[in-house]
């Protein structure tokens, strides 16, 4: 195969997988779990992994091969110019491998910040009057409040899901400070989305049923919202 097709399957696989970390919910699960690819991630996604990592190994094998046994009337100056990119490429390989948590919640982040229409619609009947007992509201359905009293804590029985990626809210938080911390679950969830007043943000705090939540990540989504991770 020709030298230039040899680098452009590799920087495609490489492309690939940069926008395949950043654009796939499932991708980060995949990675830190690679027995569950199947059912809940999918065949595809395990079909599609083969096939860009068997192109861009056997694609740099092939460069590599190239460059050791390939003809030596080469200029100096060309050798060292190869050698520098085959070098850079394999970094960048390990840059991604090291780092696609990064991609993936930055991805994570750029949806999310779509969605902020749709958590204002459930967030706002909140902010106005917060729940004191059980009940049942527009956009949450049935709920418990805790603690008994002074709730803070509203677990729902029946999960709102919002538009798009199948994913959950499973109960809301209500601070001090007044935010609002919503509990992500389902495709694209594992992390919280909140909204704070202009003088708060988001972090570590004990929620309703005396769960400690230590601050992990948090990435501003706008309108007084953030995305966040907390420690399990």
């Amino acid at each position: 195969m020709r030298l230039e097709r040899l680098w452009i399957i590799q920087h495609i696989a490489l492309l690939t997988m940069t926008l395949w970390a950043a654009g796939d919910p499932l991708f980060e699960t995949m990675m830190h779990s690679p027995l569950s690819i199947g059912p809940e991630t999918g065949w595809c996604r395990a079909a599609g992994l083969v096939v860009v990592l068997g192109a861009a190994g056997g694609s740099l094998i092939a460069l590599l091969g190239r460059f050791v046994v390939g003809p030596h009337s080469d200029s100096e100056a060309r050798s060292v110019r190869q050698l520098l990119a085959i070098t850079t490429v394999v970094a960048l390989w390990f840059s991604l491998v090291l780092h696609h948590d990064s991609l993936a919640w930055q991805g994570k982040r750029a949806r999310f910040s779509f969605r902020v229409d749709e958590l204002e619609l459930i967030a706002a009947p909140l902010r106005q009057e917060w729940p004191l007992t059980d009940g049942e509201l527009p956009h949450v359905g049935p709920f418990m409040a805790y603690p008994f009293g002074r709730p803070s804590t509203l677990i729902l029985l029946q999960s709102p899901r919002l538009a798009t990626q199948s994913t959950y809210i499973s109960s809301i938080e209500r601070c001090e400070d007044g935010s609002i911390k919503f509990q992500l679950t389902g495709i694209d969830g594992g992390a919280w989305a909140e909204w704070h007043p202009t003088d708060s943000r988001p972090t570590s705090f004990v929620g309703g049923l005396a769960d400690l939540h230590q601050l992990r990540s948090v990435s501003s989504i706008g309108r007084g919202w953030y995305l966040v991770r907390y420690k399990a």
